[in-house]
């Protein structure tokens, strides 16, 4: 869930994956995710000539890739975690329609403005519970992001995430384990 200075809240479908490198009751987790929009979604960004056209950049998907650390704390089958990390987000597909510009250096300057804009670096915070049964986990989880200046996306973000995990194998070998 997310909003820009010119649509109001957007809930929007992504699909991506993550890897889960797991201690005893820590992990390393890194993603990444894609999201497809219904249909684009507008800011706006102020023309080379100061002139203010609402709603001028469109943006049509979102891509997110995040690393970080999470902690598990309770060993159960029933397991909740937390943890946080960095993300960067870039918004694609970015287009301009400028009402104010003199001329092509203007279309410019105003689709690279856009353009920066449009790629962003976050913290991000996450809490969740995994219910494991064997090497399958069935997980949930909710992911909020920090807010950055001038990026077409204004605010926090939210996000609802759940799905299947299956665990390759442990991430550590014993002395005695036989290779």
């Amino acid at each position: 869930m997310f909003r820009t200075n010119f649509d109001s809240y957007s809930f929007e479908p992504t699909f991506g994956g993550h890897w889960l490198i797991t201690g005893k009751k820590t992990a390393l987790y890194a993603s990444f995710e894609q999201s497809f929009f219904i249909s684009p979604r507008h800011a706006t960004v102020v023309e080379p000539g100061g002139g203010v056209n609402p709603g001028n950049v469109s943006f049509n998907n979102l891509r997110r890739i995040m690393v970080g650390v999470l902690a598990f704390p309770a060993q159960m089958r029933v397991e909740p975690f937390a943890g946080g990390g960095f993300a960067i987000m870039e918004a694609l597909n970015i287009e301009t329609s400028c009402a104010t510009c003199a001329g092509p250096g203007d279309v410019a300057t105003l689709q690279a403005a856009a353009e920066d804009a449009g790629t962003k670096a976050f913290f991000w915070w996450m809490g969740g519970i995994d219910i494991k049964q064997g090497r399958l986990a069935l997980y949930g989880h909710y992911i909020l992001t920090s807010a950055a200046a001038s990026f077409l996306i204004q605010g926090t973000t939210h996000t609802i995430q759940g799905g299947l995990r299956y665990s390759l194998g442990s991430s550590k070998e014993g002395i005695t384990d036989r290779q």
